[in-house]
């Protein structure tokens, strides 16, 4: 597979919440990096790191809802173009991001993925309400 199509598998594959395809699909040394201003940031290692972080992520929002628009990629990365809209816990106003998504892929296995919002300090803004 193509690093576009294995970045396409991952993300099928979690938000189905198949974890042990996820993993599948991940190499042994994967590391997924979220900004360091977010309640959910930080280098998550290993090949749970993308279930833990998701869940992490996931339990900071009343609700969390991705839209893919796209993929894409070459030999080595690919980016995922997509929209995340978020619902404080709270009753705070829903607000959306526009995410890419950079995946860094060795030997046929996703390596890393690099979360890019386009205003990450607006996110954590409203993570603390």
């Amino acid at each position: 597979m193509t690093p576009r199509e294995i970045q396409a598998a991952v993300y099928a594959a979690a938000g189905a919440r198949d974890w042990d395809t996820v993993e599948s699909l991940l190499h042994p040394d994967f590391v997924l990096y979220e900004a360091d201003c977010l309640p959910f940031a930080g280098e998550w290692r290993g090949k749970d790191a993308l279930q833990r972080c998701a869940a992490a992520m996931y339990g900071t929002w009343a609700e969390a809802k991705v839209d893919i628009h796209d993929i894409t990629g070459g030999d080595s990365h690919a980016v995922t173009v997509l929209t995340l809209t978020m619902t404080p816990k709270g009753g705070g106003e829903t607000f959306s991001q526009t995410v890419c998504e950079m995946g860094e892929f060795e030997d046929g296995k996703m390596k890393s993925l690099r979360i890019h919002y386009f205003d990450a300090a607006e996110v954590a803004a409203m993570a603390a309400g």
